[in-house]
């Protein structure tokens, strides 16, 4: 067994974005949609928007990665801008980031 048997490697990133050509919500939330659908097609993540929900050109996006290994995490994360970068009607303005491990054998780990 491997020594990190059990344990959960899981990553957040926040994507602050513009949307220049969305000329209202519904627009916005169209090129948000074709984006999130990339994300999990492509990389497996769960994605949310989390930010300027009522901001015209505005966006930001919380995408939650689990993996088996931390080298798997740093991997999908590594892709996450890339494939939103990829779309011309997006702009990627920054990113914000965490990565920790959960290990099912720490004593203060509740499991019922």
């Amino acid at each position: 067994m491997s020594r990190d048997a059990g344990t959960v490697h899981f990553g957040v990133v926040r994507v602050d974005l513009h949307v220049p050509g969305a000329d209202g919500l519904k627009a916005k939330r169209a090129v948000l949609q074709r984006a999130q659908a990339a994300l999990r097609d492509e990389l497996g993540c769960s994605v949310s928007e989390v930010g300027y929900q009522d901001t015209w050109q505005r966006a930001a996006l919380g995408v939650a990665v689990a993996a088996s290994s931390h080298t798997g995490v740093e991997r999908v994360l590594d892709r996450i801008v890339a494939v939103l970068e990829r779309d011309p009607r997006l702009l990627v303005l920054g990113t914000a980031e965490d990565v920790d491990a959960l290990d099912a054998d720490r004593p203060d780990t509740p499991w019922f």
